[in-house]
């Protein structure tokens, strides 16, 4: 869960303009996760989750 609120927080940062870009050093990197099924040490994806949230609250449109 942390790995996630630290993803979510930089990319929120970055979507807002706060900062200019940054880089997540965090485990699990989510990689393994599917959409509703852990796997391996990935319990969340935090890719996907990060996307999904800045999609919903800041309505970006596209997502690298």
């Amino acid at each position: 869960r942390m790995a996630v609120g630290c993803l979510l927080e930089l990319a929120f940062k970055v979507a807002a303009g706060d900062i200019k870009n940054g880089f997540a050093v965090i485990r699990p990197p989510g990689h393994h996760a599917e959409e509703s099924t852990a796997m391996g040490f990935c319990f969340f994806n935090s890719v996907a989750i990060s996307a999904k949230l800045l999609q919903q609250k800041l309505s970006v449109g596209r997502i690298l």
